[in-house]
Order: structure tokens, then sequence, then C-alpha cells
């Protein structure tokens, strides 16, 4: 036998819900798992916390494999930072030995006297040259870049931020040992 009850007509307005326990209710927001994601808290001290927001807040990390995995790409990221600054220095170099620019004047650096100098050729690229377009938008991604991944580091995440610095290092024993200078004007974050 089936028992049918009519709620429509109870009164819910007199029952009591203080004793109740509302805080494990779910009233709209997303379970993190353990991590407690509010979106108000930035750790301001290295930790080695698996709980971490990177860069925007669909980016968080709740568990061992996600930060390893987000870690992977930060770590690339930093080796492909390296590379675009190498490109940046091989383009100009070549651009100071064979130019098919018209805008682009190859001079001999100048030595502060009236002889003439022996040194090496400088790139002197006018304003609306297409070298000077290329490097300029190459600027452009590299100091974003740079700037992104400094954001990276101010995790304090002690995993993201030894990611970040060894991605460096590896992509700069590839790329480095090809550069003309050690110092890098083009650096943003020194």
């Amino acid at each position: 036998m089936e028992h049918v009850h009519d709620h429509a007509g109870m009164d819910h307005g007199s029952m009591d819900h203080g004793s109740m326990d509302h805080g494990s209710m779910d009233h709209g927001s997303v379970d993190h798992g353990m991590c407690g994601h509010d979106g108000h808290s930035h750790a301001m001290a290295f930790h080695s916390s698996v709980c971490q927001e990177i860069l925007f807040s669909g980016w968080l990390t709740t568990n061992a494999l996600e930060l390893f995995g987000s870690a992977v790409a930060i770590f690339f990221a930093g080796v492909l930072y390296e590379g675009l600054k190498y490109f940046r220095e091989a383009l100009h170099a070549r651009a100071s030995t064979v130019t098919g620019d018209s805008r682009v004047n190859i001079t001999k650096s100048e030595c502060g006297n009236n002889g003439p100098c022996s040194g090496p050729a400088v790139v002197k690229y006018t304003m609306m040259s297409s070298g000077h377009v290329i490097q300029t938008f190459l600027h452009f991604i590299q100091s974003t870049t740079s700037y992104i991944l400094m954001l990276v580091f101010m995790t304090y995440n002690v995993w993201l931020c030894l990611a970040l610095v060894l991605g460096l290092a590896v992509g700069y024993f590839f790329f480095g040992w090809r550069k003309n200078n050690v110092v890098d004007v083009n650096e943003h974050c020194q």
C-alpha cells in the first residue's frame, strides 16, 4: 500500500532552523577539496602546498598531479623564454651580416675620435624598417612573457619557483652558449 503525503498545505515558517549545521551545506560554491580556494588569499612566504592558484582563477591545483603538470608547463615556458631571447639576438646578428631591407643602415662602431674604427658592424634600423617592426613585436612578446613568469614566481610556491628557474637554466644551457654577449640588455626582470 502506497502512502501519498501532500506537503503543500504545511506551514514551514514556524520550523526552527537555528540548531541546523549550515556549515556543511553547499551554497553553490565549487568544491576544491581540502584546498579551500576562496580567491582572497595569497601566500606571502615560500610554501610547498599542492593547493595553488596560478595566474588565473581557473588555473587551480588541488593535488600533486595537477601541481606537477603545472610545474612541467612552467618549466617549458622558462626554456622557451630563453629560446626567444636567443632568437631575438640571432635575428639582430643576422641583419648585421645580410640584409635585404634597404631601410637598415649597417655602420662600423664609432670610437669617439675622428679616425676610422675597425670594430664590429652595428645594425641601426630605421623606425619603419621591417627589421625594427619585427624586433618591436618580439620585444613585446619577451617583455610580456617576462612579467608573466615573474608573477608565477610570486606565487611563492617552492615547486613552481623551482620549475621556473630550472626551465630558465636548461633554456640557457641549450641557447646561451650561442649568444654573442653575456649581459642581456633586453632582460626585464634582472
